[in-house]
């Protein structure tokens, strides 16, 4: 992540291997995982040319918050494998139904942020 400044680069680099059967998902998840942490390094890059402080506390907030939610996530079995539970129950509902995964991003990145910008106002 931290050669091509993008996790989302990293992460499609093993869904061939996954879908080859080459990985697991449990195997992919601390490579996702450490992807995010590592996207962090760009915005720590820009925030360093801006010489100003509110920049860089943006920065290591986001470096924090992925750094904070593995470190609580990780160490417990059972939550870890929460997302990873959900993935595979979502690929399910998405075989039986293409129609599923338009659906959900819809709902996340459209209708849940509209939402929330009008209960805040």
């Amino acid at each position: 992540t931290i050669l091509v400044q993008s996790s989302s680069i990293t992460t499609s680099l093993v869904i061939p291997l996954a879908g080859a059967g080459i990985l697991q998902l449990r195997q992919i998840f601390p490579y996702t995982l450490g992807a995010n942490i590592g996207t962090t390094i760009t915005a720590l890059l820009a925030s360093l040319v801006s010489g100003t402080h509110a920049p860089l506390a943006v920065a290591f907030g986001h470096l924090a918050f992925n750094v904070f939610g593995i470190s609580l996530i990780w160490p417990i079995e059972k939550i870890r494998n929460i997302p990873i539970q959900l993935a595979e129950w979502f690929a399910e509902l998405a075989i039986v139904n293409r129609i599923i995964p338009i659906v959900y991003i819809l709902v996340v990145f459209f209708l849940i942020p509209l939402s929330l910008i009008f209960i805040v106002r």
